[in-house]
């Protein structure tokens, strides 16, 4: 019986090659002794050493940068919502979508464009694996979290605001989307000051009666009350907060719950004049700043608004995307202003495909197939541009994969904090930064795990693609696709793909192997919004 026990433990080991020993200890060549996803470890092993001599010539880089700068670079992210790839930053495409973001096309011109920028499926997800560097199932936060779900980022996670700690001014502004638990606020997750959504921003457009007078909700108001039959006055959350404003180790406080689509415009308009105000007051700081701009994207409930259309779009959604632009457009022109557009690096991206739900607003995807909540590339490959003046060369083009968590471990390369990055936990995130200096072919990641809630639903690797079954069969299915051959994922393929079928079985694998080694975090869970003075107290 032994022997048979040790026989199985050897098949099971020879199996696509798993863990052998502890995870920490097969990482601990890769930089920073992280713990790194199982399939980045055999990607070290074969180009390990290169990448380690490229990284010398990096931190010189850096180092030269900071010595003509007199200080590392600020840091800006901006991460909107629900936009296929394609319908911004490049006038061919943009012709297609009928949607205007000039100064979009201007950063690709200035900057690099990203083909196969990769993200989660939805909003929550896909903001916390950009925070933390880890896939959102890691943290329990597998879904776009809505009032009142009284769930939230466990206190537990380590995100890129920590990581830089007091080296950075950092802020965030705008759509947090970490649910609504204390321990979860972003103040309370490393940032200096913010003002952030606990939800999206639907939630705060849509749940009035003004919005359900556009079509946007239905039933929320009390004319849509059942007349006869009502019982339950707490069914619906009209209790509900929406954004909160804070600062790290301060006071929280209410910022806005709105009661119309207009006090919603008006919030947004209120959050980004604190965006440029943090911008400038740390422009000649000795500290750089990192700021998270993530919009609320987009002001749909208020047609009337929006009037008259102007895009070639002719949608509230067009007109949402020129008015985002225009303020993009007014921060580059205040980063000249302020004289550090030099010494700042700016991403721009969305944070999954768009909401087919909502169509024709959101619109349908072009060059792939499904949208928000798939796991096709319709659903989690998105539009994303990269502009730090004299560093990444204007115009450039990058064909690697880049998953969104890697831009936590790229802050913390080029914030000079990687070592702050914890080694107790895996991280997903890969340092992507010879991908920024060196442009295209220089990138780190050639997979990608995605989940859907908390089950995976799809693992790319190279050009190839794998959507899982929903169940264990017999015999793998047409489920394999090539996707510079069929980037929509239209014509599944099974035989000619057989060859595949172990390898992506022992990718999988290995992923479990080490997710029974470091076990996921709960998501954080009790009553919402404790500690914040709500308006009516203020």
């Amino acid at each position: 019986m032994q022997l048979k026990s040790l026989r199985l433990a050897s098949a099971l080991l020879a199996f696509g090659g798993l863990i052998t020993a502890p995870a920490h200890a097969q990482n601990a060549k890769v930089p920073g002794g992280l713990v790194h996803e199982a399939e980045f470890q055999r990607l070290w092993e074969q180009n390990g050493d290169r990448w380690a001599e490229e990284d010398k010539e990096i931190q010189s880089k850096l180092a030269e940068l900071e010595a003509k700068f007199g200080k590392k670079p600020n840091i800006i992210h901006i991460l909107w919502d629900d936009m296929r790839y394609g319908a911004v930053g490049h006038r061919l495409l943009t012709d297609i979508s009928g949607y205007e973001a000039p100064n979009l096309e201007q950063m690709a011109q200035d900057g690099m464009s990203f083909t196969r920028m990769y993200t989660e499926p939805s909003c929550t997800p896909t903001r916390v694996a950009a925070a933390t560097g880890r896939l959102a199932v890691r943290s329990g936060m597998v879904f776009p979290i809505f009032p009142i779900h009284r769930m939230g980022l466990p206190a537990t996670e380590v995100t890129i605001a920590e990581v830089v700690d007091d080296t950075y001014h950092t802020g965030l502004f705008e759509k947090a989307h970490f649910g609504d638990q204390e321990e979860g606020y972003v103040t309370n997750q490393g940032w200096d000051e913010a003002i952030f959504s606990l939800y999206n921003q639907f939630a705060g457009s849509a749940f009035n009666s003004g919005a359900e007078d556009q079509g946007y909700s239905t039933a929320y108001s009390p004319d849509g009350y059942d007349k006869k039959y009502f019982f339950d006055d707490t069914f619906r959350p009209l209790n509900w907060m929406w954004t909160v404003e804070g600062t790290e180790g301060g006071e929280h406080r209410e910022f806005s719950t709105p009661q119309s689509p207009q006090d919603y415009i008006e919030a947004n308009a209120k959050m980004w004049e604190r965006t440029k105000e943090f911008v400038t007051k740390h422009a000649d700081s000795d500290k750089p700043f990192m700021l998270q701009w993530w919009p609320n994207l987009y002001e749909l409930s208020d047609q009337d608004a929006n009037r008259p259309f102007t895009t070639q779009h002719a949608t509230s959604t067009g007109e949402s995307i020129k008015k985002m632009d225009a303020k993009i457009g007014e921060l580059f022109a205040l980063l000249e202003e302020l004289g550090i557009a030099d010494n700042t690096l700016v991403i721009a991206m969305a944070d999954n495909g768009p909401m087919e739900a909502v169509h024709p607003e959101t619109g349908q995807n072009g060059f792939f197939r499904g949208g928000k909540n798939d796991v096709t590339e319709g659903g989690i490959r998105v539009p994303a541009f990269a502009k730090w003046p004299g560093v990444i060369e204007p115009g450039s083009v990058t064909g690697d994969i880049i998953h969104v968590s890697d831009l936590f471990n790229t802050f913390a390369r080029i914030s000079g904090r990687y070592d702050q990055i914890p080694k107790d936990r895996v991280i997903d995130g890969i340092d992507q930064t010879a991908l920024f200096l060196n442009g295209d072919t220089n990138g780190r990641r050639d997979y990608v795990f995605t989940y859907k809630g908390p089950a995976m639903g799809s693992i790319v690797k190279q050009q190839f693609k794998r959507l899982l079954p929903v169940g264990p069969g017999a015999l793998a299915g047409a489920e394999f696709f090539d996707l510079y051959k069929d980037p929509r994922e239209e014509h599944p393929l099974m035989a000619e793909f057989l060859w595949a079928w172990a390898q992506f079985d022992a990718m999988k694998a290995r992923h479990d192997a080490q997710i029974a080694e470091y076990p996921h975090t709960p998501v954080a869970r009790g009553e919402p919004y404790t500690g914040v003075v709500r308006l009516e107290d203020q």
